[in-house]
């Protein structure tokens, strides 16, 4: 009977001993296991990443496509974008001169007349390019054209403060020399436009 009881206590002290490090040994599966699963995951994080990457350049080059400029839109885009750097420019010497004793009404009166007819020319051309544009192409960059309507009245008013200027007996140097910054800073901007417009359409893509 002793034998037996002894034999009973030995046998359960041996099984309380083995469940321990049966359950830590589960637990170290389950972790190998986990960081098992971690770069397949990462893998597919990664791929996922990549395929919406692709999924955007897609999209956007489906978008270019689906407004890309004509031929002749390309040649108009590209026109005005030279024009508007011709203007600027005159614009820079106009202010540039408008300098105190080196102001010269005469001078900036012809520079004003040349400034009004590439206005002019650059405006007409604007004006076709806008009227050639699909409903499509209009809803697409319908943000660029508000932009451009701004642009251009700025530049109109901005004209016509230097036509006032000029028109007095003595202009006043300082008024002419600001209104004609602010002419050329208002090309700039708009000839960003023209450049963007560009871009979006595919000219040079």
């Amino acid at each position: 009977m002793k034998k037996t009881l002894l034999s009973l206590v030995v046998a359960v002290a041996f099984c309380a001993t083995l469940l321990p490090a049966q359950g830590r040994g589960g637990g170290g599966g389950q972790r190998g296991g986990s960081q098992g699963q971690s770069p397949s995951m990462g893998q597919g994080q990664q791929q996922g990443g990549q395929m919406g990457t692709a999924a955007g350049q897609g999209t956007q080059q489906r978008d270019r496509d689906r407004i890309r400029a004509t031929d002749q839109q390309r040649d108009r885009l590209q026109t005005c974008d030279q024009t508007a750097q011709q203007i600027r420019t005159q614009a820079r010497e106009m202010a540039r001169d408008a300098r105190g004793a080196q102001f010269n009404a005469d001078q900036a009166r012809q520079q004003r007349d040349q400034i009004r007819e590439r206005l002019q020319t650059m405006q007409q051309e604007h004006e076709q390019l806008m009227t050639g544009l699909s409903n499509e192409q209009k809803e697409a960059l319908h943000n660029r054209i508000q932009n451009m309507d701004r642009l251009r009245e700025r530049v109109n008013t901005n004209l016509q403060k230097v036509d006032a200027e000029l028109n007095q007996q003595n202009p006043d140097a300082k008024l002419v020399r600001e209104r004609a910054r602010d002419m050329e800073k208002s090309m700039k901007e708009w000839q960003e436009q023209y450049r963007k417009m560009q871009r979006e359409m595919g000219v040079g893509a």
